[in-house]
């Protein structure tokens, strides 16, 4: 088996696209490092800008390219997007799965008493009803913010359904896309979503550090902007621009990041993200049929078509992060243990005490290494 073993795709894809690499390369050796929101602009940087919008605004069906804002994460989007639209008084509906890139930012805001917060029931799966929604909904509800798929345990949420609801009672609906972008289409018109975020460094297959967020119609008017600073447009004015993606997109912007995630995402599209998703899809069934006969617990749904390409599991005898360290250790599997950055997830789990070892699937990862792994984790409860 060749070694090392990646399966910690849930945190960054290790393997990059070739066309990706040597699209980072060329741009590197031409020196096309200019900036491009100050002074004197490079036109074939700026094209570039916008066709990474272009190939984003697509590949989510966002209104309009210049309504993709480029961050460095997720994480900054959501901060961007829940500090700019929240006010005092405002309540938000949320769930009991969410990573801190959400749970602390409503966390933050809540103990300030700008905000109350509600989180929609899950079982121990991670599932959820998107009828008991109705019953939340108050005259104050401002905004129904939800991570697409747990990171933890898997289990792909209910979006569309909860986010119709929160729609038809003029909710603002904000999707956290971080596990799922990259392995499920997401249409921002079908599923209702008005605002989107996402990263490139996980299921996009770009770069660390490179990120954003996607905006429906009529919905920028009512975030603002919370990060401010230089854009190299209306620098007279101490006021952030108004217009999209100015707004809110102070200070230089990732180019290199850009680069990567409007590559990455041409490759995708090429390979097919239906044969990117069966290919996964493939190895998680695989591996939980595996566990099947081995004396671990399996957090999230069995069913390997209603979860991403994540698995979590505890095992009786010995602790989690002592289990991942022997799955590297003695044969270089790499994976993650600990809560995951969701303690949410794991209460929700009944694992917040013991955490978990996590093994998560790329586009890179085979069958072989599947098998590996299973065998890999039947000797070390073995011994």
């Amino acid at each position: 088996m060749k070694q090392p073993v990646y399966l910690n795709h849930a945190a960054t894809s290790n393997h990059k696209f070739a066309a990706t690499v040597e699209e980072l390369c060329h741009y590197l050796t031409e020196n096309n490092n200019l900036n491009t929101n100050r002074g004197s602009q490079n036109i074939d940087e700026l094209e570039l800008i916008f066709d990474a919008r272009q190939v984003l605004a697509n590949f989510f069906q966002a209104p309009d390219p210049a309504h993709i804002i480029f961050t460095a994460n997720a994480t900054t989007s959501l901060n961007m997007i829940l500090n700019g639209l929240l006010k005092t008084g405002d309540h938000v509906i949320t769930t009991a799965v969410e990573h801190n890139a959400v749970a602390r930012p409503l966390h933050r805001l809540e103990v300030e008493g700008q905000i109350s917060v509600t989180r929609l029931c899950c079982d121990q799966k991670g599932q959820l009803d998107p009828d008991q929604l109705k019953s939340m909904i108050r005259p104050e509800t401002k905004v129904l913010v939800m991570t697409h798929a747990s990171n933890v345990l898997g289990t792909i949420l209910p979006v569309s359904d909860c986010f119709k609801i929160a729609r038809n009672h003029g909710v603002i609906t904000v999707l956290d896309s971080a596990q799922t972008a990259g392995f499920l289409p997401i249409d921002m018109t079908e599923m209702s979503i008005d605002v989107l975020a996402f990263t490139g460094h996980k299921g996009l297959m770009g770069l660390s550090g490179i990120g954003g967020f996607a905006l429906a119609k009529n919905r920028e008017p009512m975030i603002d902007p919370w990060l401010t600073g230089g854009t190299g447009s209306a620098s007279l004015s101490f006021e952030q621009p108004v217009f999209l993606p100015d707004k809110f997109e102070p200070g230089t912007l990732n180019m290199l990041g850009i680069l990567s995630l409007k590559s990455a995402i041409q490759s995708i599209e090429r390979i097919g993200l239906n044969n990117i998703a069966a290919h996964e899809q493939l190895l998680t069934k695989r591996f939980l049929e595996g566990l099947e006969k081995l004396p671990v617990t399996v957090l999230g749904t069995s069913d390997p078509f209603s979860r991403v390409p994540v698995v979590s599991i505890t095992v009786a005898r010995l602790n989690a992060g002592e289990f991942s360290q022997r799955l590297f250790d003695c044969y270089q599997i790499i994976t993650r243990s600990g809560l995951h950055c969701a303690p949410l997830a794991h209460q929700t789990a009944g694992t917040l005490k013991s955490g978990a070892v996590r093994f998560s699937f790329g586009w890179n990862t085979s069958v072989e290494e599947i098998d590996y792994t299973l065998q890999a984790i039947k000797e070390i409860l073995s011994a």
